[in-house]
């Protein structure tokens, strides 16, 4: 009992020497990580300045310097413990083994980061569909990839599970074909049909004019004949163009005179 008592006397003095080094650890890794901070900041504007380097690649060299950077703050805050720096690099080896065998797909994401940034299978602002998952790239981190879906949806994707699978990407070519169908009535006049489908791209800028917008028969369909418009335009432009080009073709068919058919059935009864 009397050891115990003297252990717990000699408490408040561990308490006042060990005191200095957690207040001054803790300083060094709150200041340190201020600084970080403002570090990023400058380094994020100066790599959007230098030619060649977009958001992508800036923000990956952001979020690069930040992990480095956290790590030496954390190293420099451990060793104001008087922690021996030879006892932590062995602590710090045996977790990197542990963490290694337990993190292996973090691992992956990790590796499949930085492929992503030496093949640039896309970038950020590109329409993209990873994984099965479509939507529109606003971050791209050391092990994830962010994405925001048309409906303002958060989409995170693994790097591992983006690069993994195939991935399609949107904005690659820079400007995009639409494809829209019409049906028609088989007493329409054909040329007159294709005329009036044609005249809807007329006047929109969005609409590229190389290559020219086109309009053939593609079908001949139970009930109606087919006629594909095809326009090519920018990517961002894609999804408006597609919503606005079917209210411009039924207005221009039914100035035109020519009927949209619907689906029907002809009965024939025969008498026995």
């Amino acid at each position: 009992m009397e050891v115990f008592y003297e252990k717990l006397g000699q408490i408040p003095d561990l308490v006042i020497s060990f005191a200095p080094k957690l207040i001054l650890a803790l300083a060094i890794f709150f200041i340190g990580k201020f600084i970080l901070g403002k570090v990023m900041k400058a380094v994020h504007g100066v790599a959007m300045k230098i030619p060649n380097i977009d958001k992508t690649l800036a923000g990956f060299f952001t979020s690069t310097i930040h992990f480095v950077g956290m790590v030496i703050v954390c190293v420099a805050a451990l060793t104001a413990l008087s922690i021996p720096l030879g006892f932590l690099a062995t602590v710090v080896t045996a977790l990197v083994i542990a963490l290694g065998f337990a993190l292996q797909g973090a691992l992956g994401d990790l590796a499949s980061g930085i492929l992503i940034i030496l093949f640039r299978p896309f970038s950020i602002g590109d329409e993209v569909e990873l994984n099965g998952t479509k939507g529109f790239v606003t971050d791209l981190s050391l092990f994830a990839t962010r994405m925001k879906t048309g409906d303002n949806i958060e989409i995170i994707v693994a790097n591992g599970d983006a690069f993994g699978n195939t991935i399609t990407n949107y904005f690659g070519y820079g400007k995009r074909r639409l494809d829209l169908d019409f049906g028609v009535s088989y007493d329409a006049d054909l040329d007159k049909s294709i005329a009036a489908i044609l005249s809807s791209a007329n006047g929109d800028e969005r609409i590229l004019q190389t290559p020219a917008p086109w309009a053939k028969v593609t079908n001949l369909g139970d009930s109606s004949v087919d006629i594909q418009l095809r326009v090519w335009c920018d990517p961002n432009d894609h999804r408006h163009i597609k919503m606005d080009i079917p209210y411009r073709v039924k207005k221009a068919l039914d100035k035109a005179g020519i009927e949209i058919p619907y689906p029907h059935a002809v009965i024939i009864q025969r008498k026995a």
